[in-house]
């Protein structure tokens, strides 16, 4: 894929709902170009270091389809004033030009690296702020980070929602990658994400075929698959077990007899003689049914 580095020109339009945005981009030689793909927080006067690829619309033209970025620190002085005003709390005009003046292109690097020398040199800005702009700009930095390595465990499974990586930033902040990599199935709680697209999430995490977790999960997700094409809200433990280890290879009998005797004592299955369902399927039937019986009494 080509690599291109060039400047932020113009927010042509972004989505409300998540962060695709078709932008301007001028590199540093040659001509103005059109691209697309999800950016963070964009701004005019950033540049981003960007892989991809050149795809042709057929309304539009040529364009340049973003796969991966990161942004790269201005060293322009109007640059560095737009990305400070943009991503850092504390910092409006007159103090972005009060510390580039100062400080020059290396702006960022101190205001991040440096924040006793900001104070000392600076009237009216305290170390308090100067360590809260300092922290800011090194979250941003752990943000991109994260987001690489998020979208590195994502890339080698097909079909996962376009902007997972910053619904989970968005969710979790900076611990998202290792509640992942430790927790792959809290996947499944998030909406578009079904058990077998954390479960391959999972693998890659190193998860063991026969772990506990991925079996319970693996319950969980046949009940509910088997309601919603069936409406049947109890389920033998013999139909449940046959699914199971249908749906998993390399599992024992034994290690899903012991994950159904788990979730009963976890109360997140509740059971019926030989019947099982999950305890908020139970909830619901046992409402309804008194509903049922309120209104024809």
């Amino acid at each position: 894929m080509p690599d291109i580095t060039a400047r932020l020109k113009k927010v042509i339009w972004r989505s409300l709902e998540n962060d695709f945005t078709i932008v301007a981009f001028q590199p540093e030689t040659g001509l103005e170009f059109i691209a697309t793909g999800d950016l963070f927080n964009p701004a005019a006067g950033i540049t981003y270091e960007m892989s991809g690829d050149w795809t042709e619309h057929a309304k539009y033209g040529k364009q340049f389809k973003i796969d991966s970025y990161c942004v790269k620190e201005p060293v322009a002085a109007d640059s560095i004033a737009i990305y400070l005003e943009k991503h850092v709390n504390g910092i409006g005009p007159v103090l972005a030009d009060m510390l580039i003046e100062k400080y020059g292109k290396h702006t960022i690097r101190i205001l991040k690296k440096a924040p006793e020398r900001i104070t000392n040199e600076n009237k009216g800005i305290s170390y308090k702020l100067a360590l809260e702009i300092s922290e800011q700009l090194q979250e941003g930095d752990k943000r991109q980070e994260l987001l690489i390595k998020l979208e590195g465990l994502f890339s080698r499974v097909k079909g996962l929602p376009r902007n997972l990586s910053q619904n989970l930033v968005a969710l979790y902040g900076l611990t998202a990658y290792e509640i992942v990599k430790n927790t792959p199935y809290i996947l499944t709680e998030i909406n578009r994400i079904g058990f077998l697209s954390a479960d391959k999430i999972a693998i890659e995490c190193g998860i063991k075929l026969n772990n506990p977790e991925r079996i319970k999960f693996g319950i969980i997700y046949i009940i509910k698959q088997i309601m919603g094409d069936t409406g049947d809200v109890w389920l033998k433990s013999s139909v449940i077990t046959k699914n199971i280890l249908g749906l998993i290879n390399g599992i024992k009998l034994a290690d899903v007899l012991n994950a159904l005797i788990q979730l009963v004592e976890l109360e997140i299955l509740v059971k019926d003689n030989d019947f099982l369902t999950l305890t908020q399927f139970a909830k619901d039937e046992s409402l309804i049914a008194n509903c049922i019986v309120k209104f024809l009494s």
